[in-house]
């Protein structure tokens, strides 16, 4: 099966040593870091083994993390040979700047409830306001559920997020349950597989 994926706007690669630098000065943001690493400064060796945790997953789990970057389209099939039509798999010509991440971990659940698989996702905030991280995030969600199999995929939000949690409202995830109370308190969102796949089908039914 395909790692690579591909939306209109979006071409998501799974990350590798190759991304290192563009990674580490994503997360670095002030804005990136506050929600995702809880506003602590990520390391050029902790970047190196989220990478490696990342082909690991991928290796035994079939999903990871996703580098996002713009897609680019060719002209159409007469453009062979042409700048545009020099393009990778996924529609993403050479050089592209990293804008984002998507993808998925597993890990202990909430409050003790067994492994969960995850979605993950961030955005430079120069990118921010377009949908790019709902469009990203869905099609993580197609691959986990319709390729891969999974069946649950929760997110975890902080609770002063506002952002996310509407990503994950528009992606169909529902407020599971609520962790512990307090400034740094967060909700956990779920997707399961039948519901989602069931909404899809009917997506195409009437597309």
């Amino acid at each position: 099966m395909s790692e690579v994926l591909r939306t209109v706007r979006l071409a998501l690669h799974p990350v590798s040593m190759r991304d290192h630098r563009a990674l580490l000065t994503h997360w670095t943001g002030p804005l990136v870091r506050r929600h995702l690493f809880d506003d602590r400064m990520v390391t050029p060796v902790q970047v190196s083994e989220i990478i490696e945790a990342s082909e690991r997953d991928f290796a035994t789990e079939g999903y990871g993390l996703w580098a996002l970057r713009p897609a680019r389209w060719s002209a159409g099939i007469d453009a062979a040979g042409t700048d545009a039509a020099r393009t990778d798999a996924a529609g993403s010509a050479p050089g592209e700047p990293l804008i984002g991440v998507a993808g998925l971990s597993h890990h202990e659940g909430p409050l003790g409830h067994g492994v969960d698989v995850e979605i993950l996702y961030s955005l430079d905030p120069d990118h921010w306001g377009r949908g790019l991280a709902a469009e990203a995030s869905r099609a993580v969600l197609d691959y986990a559920f319709g390729v891969v199999g999974v069946h649950r995929i929760t997110a975890e939000i902080d609770m002063a997020n506002g952002a996310s949690a509407e990503i994950a409202l528009q992606l169909g995830m529902r407020r599971w349950r609520d962790g512990p109370a307090g400034p740094d308190g967060a909700a956990y969102y779920a997707a399961d597989r039948s519901r989602w796949i069931g909404s899809r089908r009917i997506i195409d039914a009437v597309s």
